[in-house]
């Protein structure tokens, strides 16, 4: 029965996950055009927020924990999640929308994506190109320059590309370790998202019904004091115990 509803359900979700983003293209055109970056970017919180809720066609939910308390407002922030599919996005970017989050992305989404496409050229994401180190590498750099005087915050997906099947890969530390010697006493706050891969297993063709969206904040991680291999050893571990109490309760 799940299926049937899935499939009844599934050209609704994806309609209106598309009208989202045509809708928010002209819209954050004009906020940038006439009112400037920061109006731009209080359209793009909107439009995640609109991304996010589509999940509710499909009976999802949206659980998100984060402890505000643990972070501290006086440091650098480096936001460091896993990664199964491209619903991790919205959310980090609506519920982290206090502490400004800039995300190391793919180049790809540059091009040809409503919405996004104009985010990513005009909203400060960096851009990397996952075939050239040295690209990679400089990008970096200048990001953690960038937010060492400008108190945005760093978003990161440690894995480098997404787990399609819910299973942890192994992280690569480089990003962090380029990003901490430009900020060394930073802050990791360490995601660990879990049932997002689970929208994307059938390749959206249904995407289920009833899925239950978690992201949820481990211990923060001070960098200050850590070598970047310290540091990325530590995030990881987290992470596999997090992912390791979710199969157990499984």
């Amino acid at each position: 029965m799940k299926k049937i509803i899935a499939y009844f359900l599934t050209p609704f979700y994806l309609l209106s996950f598309g009208l989202v983003l045509l809708l928010f293209q002209p819209l954050q055109w004009l906020a940038f055009h006439v009112f400037g970056y920061k109006a731009q970017q209080g359209m793009v919180y909107r439009l995640n927020w609109g991304l996010m809720r589509c999940i509710h066609i499909m009976g999802g939910r949206v659980d998100f924990r984060l402890d505000t308390a643990r972070i501290p407002a006086d440091k650098p922030l480096i936001f460091a999640a896993n990664h199964q599919s491209m619903n991790d996005i919205p959310a980090m970017i609506w519920f982290l929308r206090h502490y400004r989050p800039v995300f190391i992305a793919k180049q790809e989404l540059s091009k040809g994506i409503p919405s996004i496409s104009y985010n990513y050229k005009c909203g400060g994401a960096i851009g990397i190109n996952r075939k050239d180190s040295v690209q990679a590498r400089q990008a970096i750099e200048a990001l953690g320059k960038r937010v060492a005087s400008t108190g945005e915050s760093v978003c990161i997906f440690p894995e480098g590309t997404r787990s399609r099947d819910g299973q942890l890969k192994a992280f690569q530390p480089g990003g962090i370790k380029t990003l901490l010697q430009a900020v060394p006493d930073a802050v990791i706050i360490p995601i660990h998202i879990q049932n997002s891969w689970k929208l994307v297993q059938d390749g959206f063709w249904p995407v289920p019904v009833g899925i239950h969206l978690r992201w949820q904040m481990l211990s923060p991680i001070a960098c200050g004091g850590l070598t970047g291999e310290e540091a990325v050893a530590q995030l990881e571990s987290q992470m596999q115990t997090a992912s390791a109490q979710v199969r157990h309760n499984k």
